[in-house]
């Protein structure tokens, strides 16, 4: 997929750490570390892009999944660009979708990363913060 493979690069030319791999549906993910956790990108569809963006926090005890949705319904209104929510496996989630240009492909996916895992930085302290107090 040319989107992740352009994308892949980019972040070698940067330095960064990253992992990579094809699914079984034939879409990429690219594995970015961040913070103990791992934002997932996934480059699916024409030439890969149709580009999709997860970063998984912490796992919601069932006496605290009330408190973590009304933090997510906060953390929605508040950021335009991330949805928040919480996976059937009780994992909360940072996800966003876009469309991807072959021409600028790899600046457009790493400009949404860098915004996303800054939006991940500063709701972080207000999911804990529901999960363990």
């Amino acid at each position: 997929m040319i989107c992740a493979e352009l994308f892949t690069k980019l972040l070698d030319s940067k330095g960064l750490r990253y992992a990579s791999g094809t699914l079984q549906g034939g879409d990429t993910m690219v594995e970015i570390p961040f913070d103990g956790n791992v934002a997932k990108c996934v480059f699916s569809g024409d030439g890969g892009k149709y580009y999709s963006f997860y970063l998984f926090f912490e796992k919601v005890p069932a006496e605290k999944m009330a408190d973590v949705l009304f933090v997510c319904n906060d953390l929605n209104a508040q950021y335009k660009w991330a949805t928040f929510y919480v996976h059937k496996n009780g994992d909360v989630i940072i996800h966003d979708d876009a469309i991807l240009s072959v021409e600028n492909a790899a600046d457009e996916a790493f400009e949404l990363v860098l915004r996303l895992l800054d939006i991940a930085k500063n709701a972080k302290p207000l999911i804990m913060k529901a999960i363990y107090a």
